[in-house]
């Protein structure tokens, strides 16, 4: 089973070459690692508590993002059940199928560890199911940029998953929602000439600036010649992260040893929800984490609700 996915899109880069000032931010601060610049039709106010659990606010819309099946994603492997705006960090109108109680849920969930301002970079939160449930490799949940400047994301979580394991399904909504706080414009160049210029990682969709979390987090935790190996075009599959995870304990499980972004998604995921880490080098890439006051609170908001520590669903490598 595929613990999770971050789906790459085919974007326009254009972004930083209309705004360079944003992309090259040099004042970058850890503690606020989530972009609020962000620019929608609705009339939320950023002040007010999540509708997360009411079926959303149906006064809160948006006309920057589409959101019909195919936009959305749906083809041969997934089906929509149901799709919502996100508006200043708010569940809004829905838009696309119908009300279901898990996708809900699943908003709920996120807002345990993120509170308003932190999920302004979400535009559309939808649910989806298999078309084939019994496939050997299920996608638990994926990101993508919902916009062609990149300032807009989609979250796409597998609904009968999510029922069926309320820990896994809680591990895997930290996870990819640490993909969106790392792949706004404060983090990563679109622009086309990054990717001729780039001279920290190129995750195929642009260049992660020098100061970004992900730029850091390579620099700490992955050596050069592991970088040199990874095909950032192709999608993420554990059995790329076999070999590293086989000698490395370094890392959580196969599927994070196959890039620096998953690496670090499983890691954050971990480190927010307690779980105890299984060797002294997972255990500094856990200090790191609660050094950075931006990443920490996300761990603090999950112990002031109480959840957590939960079960350890993941791969021990080494």
């Amino acid at each position: 089973m595929t613990r999770r996915r971050f789906q790459k899109t085919a974007t326009v880069l254009l972004a930083c070459a209309i705004a360079m000032s944003a992309c090259g931010d040099d004042d970058l601060a850890l503690d606020d690692p989530i972009g609020q610049g962000d620019e929608s039709t609705g009339d939320g106010s950023g002040g007010e508590e999540s509708d997360a659990g009411t079926g959303g606010n149906e006064t809160l819309t948006r006309s920057d993002v589409d959101c019909d099946a195919e936009t959305l994603g749906e083809g041969d492997e997934v089906q929509f059940v149901g799709a919502y705006y996100v508006v200043d960090g708010q569940l809004g109108e829905r838009c696309h199928g119908d009300d279901d109680p898990t996708i809900l849920a699943a908003w709920e969930n996120l807002g345990t560890i993120a509170d308003q301002a932190s999920l302004s970079d979400l535009a559309l939160f939808a649910g989806f199911v298999a078309n084939d449930p019994d496939a050997e490799a299920t996608t638990l949940a994926f990101v993508n940029v919902a916009d062609d400047e990149g300032l807009a994301f989609q979250m796409s979580v597998n609904l009968d998953s999510y029922d069926e394991d309320l820990d896994e399904a809680t591990l895997t909504m930290a996870h990819e929602f640490s993909h969106i706080f790392t792949s706004t414009p404060s983090q990563i160049d679109r622009s086309e000439a990054s990717a001729e210029s780039c001279t920290t990682y190129d995750n195929g969709e642009g260049c992660f600036l020098s100061d970004s979390i992900m730029a850091q987090w390579i620099d700490l935790f992955w050596d050069e010649a592991a970088i040199d190996a990874i095909d950032p075009s192709v999608e993420p599959d554990p059995a790329d992260g076999d070999d590293r995870c086989a000698t490395d304990d370094s890392f959580l499980g196969p599927y994070a040893a196959s890039n620096p972004e998953e690496d670090f998604a499983e890691t954050f995921s971990a480190f927010v929800y307690g779980i105890e880490p299984p060797s002294d080098a997972i255990g500094a890439k856990y200090d790191w984490l609660a050094d950075q006051p931006g990443l920490a609170e996300y761990r603090d908001r999950a112990e002031a609700a109480g959840v957590g520590p939960l079960a350890d669903k993941f791969e021990a490598c080494g």
